[in-house]
């Protein structure tokens, strides 16, 4: 299945990319028969949604005439699809005008599987709303009339600034209908779709998005349905959660719903929770968490988060420590995720307390005129807000010179420690060169104090050659090559962080000046610190965990420092 799931996101992340991907080259893959099937019906359904997107209409009859050898597998692909079975034509404006004399419609704004939406004027009240319609075929099926009928009473019931509210609801003859609040802008979907969605735009955004489905879920109410396309960006620049029509009361969520059929399920799939799509009993709150996390995470990264996917600090230039907060929305067990969308808003914001950076404002598209509108004061503001999520290089890279600092100070010191056994050893020999055991002690003490000196100035010339400015490659070469150099002269200097040779050379030469006889005992522990220390090295260079614990905290520390810096994309 994670290959099908690689294949479809591979497939789903070209139509993003505003290619027009065959169905035919992503089957081209060597699987076995029963793979193709799911992987044909997977592709079929996306291939159908965007190009609906595109206003292109393809019928089941287009995919049987490509895939005459597979029938039932593209019926059944349709049949999936949570459309009427009879294509809807929305009435005329005039045709509408008659049905509801007491509204002045205007413009048809869009239409879908559970009806259309109409501008209107209420003549009486003087105000713009938005009329909702169910098709008239589903006026005589009971079971999308109450569907529709509880829609409008959840809607209705929901008082809050970031949800659109519910003015009227009831029917006409078979034509169900509510009047609800008119949001003049864009669709999140048509916003994405443009490409003008900038990271701290999309992070000023989850706060009211958290803030409204909060509200729902401790007034007992789940939206299930979560997605771009139900996000309304006002002109204003107020954000606003429209259709709860697959919403269910949680005080009833533990009954079967009489409003799904055994093949259908609520929803939409890519944005629903696994626990939805596995059509398991007692789907909670919980659900809407996941749908968001699926919205978050394609607001940042302009993509669904399907198969194997990469953490969005990969690819936009936000603070890495988002990537907790998307990917625990994201969780396929319930439990492991946020418990209260009040719980993401915290953290964001949270996180958005930290450094400022500087950010142009972002432009919202309306659907209708494809002009562009500058937000209001307001949502500039809380873009600033989010924009302390956007760290600069230079911060970032501060935080690469700290990490090294460590090991600056260390070579220092390791330098003081040579110019000490340098002394000791001319100490040991310089009076005693007719005494054998005493000249080879103190020449031992003595290179090894010059040992020390030379490898600890080569690290330091090393680290003040890494120059921030420079290209990450660049300087991550660098820090290679202080790592390289270290574990190359470990061996012979006995990793002299650890001070495993310092005993070493203590025995073989000073002990020598106080001991004549123990020189045999001295080069045993002298071997043995030699066979330790090549052991480390072979360890170093067979695996890369022992690599980082023997080149050196600070080295690893910088190289952390520097892969978050490479994930944000900051070059």
């Amino acid at each position: 299945m994670e290959r099908i799931d690689d294949l479809c996101a591979e497939f789903e992340r070209k139509w993003q990319s505003d290619q027009s991907p065959s169905i035919e080259s992503a089957l081209t893959e060597d699987i076995s028969p029963e793979e193709r099937d799911v992987l044909l019906a997977e592709l079929v359904v996306l291939d159908v949604d965007y190009r609906r997107r595109r206003s292109e209409n393809p019928t089941e009859q287009d995919y049987l005439d490509r895939f005459p050898n597979s029938v039932s597998v593209i019926r059944d692909a349709f049949r999936g699809n949570d459309q009427p079975k009879r294509a809807f034509i929305p009435p005329s404006v005039e045709q509408l005008g008659e049905q509801f004399p007491n509204l002045k419609i205007t413009e048809l704004l869009g239409a879908g599987g559970m009806g259309a939406v109409y501008k209107a004027r209420q003549e009486g009240l003087d105000r713009v709303v938005a009329l909702k319609i169910l098709p008239e075929e589903f006026g005589h099926d009971v079971k999308f009339a109450l569907r529709f009928t509880r829609e409008a009473r959840t809607l209705a019931k929901l008082n809050h600034p970031n949800i659109v509210s519910v003015f009227e609801f009831g029917h006409v003859g078979d034509t169900y209908y509510f009047l609800m609040e008119y949001v003049d802008g864009s669709t999140l979907r048509d916003v994405v779709a443009a490409g003008q969605l900038e990271p701290a735009h999309a992070l000023a955004i989850v706060p009211h998005l958290c803030d409204a489905l909060q509200y729902a879920h401790d007034n007992g109410v789940i939206h299930r349905d979560i997605k771009p396309e139900n996000i309304l960006m006002a002109v204003d620049g107020s954000v606003k959660i429209a259709d709860f029509g697959l919403s269910r009361l949680l005080g009833d969520e533990n009954q079967p719903s009489p409003l799904t059929g055994t093949h259908q399920i609520m929803g939409t799939p890519r944005y629903m929770a696994p626990e939805q799509l596995e059509g398991a009993r007692g789907v909670d709150h919980r659900a809407d968490i996941y749908s968001l996390g699926v919205v978050f995470y394609e607001m940042l990264t302009g993509e669904l988060p399907i198969g194997r996917f990469a953490a969005p600090s990969k690819k936009v230039q936000i603070d890495v420590r988002l990537d907790d907060v998307v990917l625990r929305t994201l969780e396929k067990e319930p439990r492991r995720r946020y418990q209260r969308a009040s719980q993401i808003k915290s953290d964001v914001q949270s996180i958005a307390s930290g450094d400022r950076a500087a950010l142009a404002p972002t432009q919202i598209v309306d659907s209708a005129s494809h002009r562009d509108r500058v937000p209001s004061s307001a949502g500039i503001q809380e873009q600033e807000l989010a924009g302390r999520l956007l760290l600069t290089r230079r911060q970032l890279m501060e935080r690469v010179k700290s990490a090294l600092r460590p090991l600056g100070v260390g070579q220092v010191l390791q330098i003081l420690i040579g110019v000490a056994l340098i002394a000791l050893g001319a100490y040991c020999w310089a009076p005693n060169t007719h005494v054998p055991h005493q000249l080879v002690s103190g020449v031992i003490v003595h290179v090894y104090g010059l040992l020390l000196i030379i490898s600890a100035a080569n690290v330091l010339v090393r680290i003040k050659r890494i120059d921030t400015a420079k290209p990450i490659t660049e300087i991550r070469e660098k820090l290679d090559a202080v790592r390289r150099f270290s574990l190359w002269v470990g061996p012979v200097i006995g990793f002299a962080w650890w001070l495993i040779w310092i005993p070493v050379v203590v025995a073989a030469g000073f002990d020598q000046v106080l001991h004549p006889n123990s020189l045999s005992p001295s080069l045993i522990v002298g071997m043995i610190g030699i066979v330790v220390s090549f052991g480390l090295y072979a360890m170093a260079m067979k695996s890369e965990h022992w690599r980082q614990k023997i080149g050196g905290r600070s080295v690893t520390n910088a190289e952390r420092e520097l892969t978050e810096i490479e994930q944000t994309n900051i070059h």
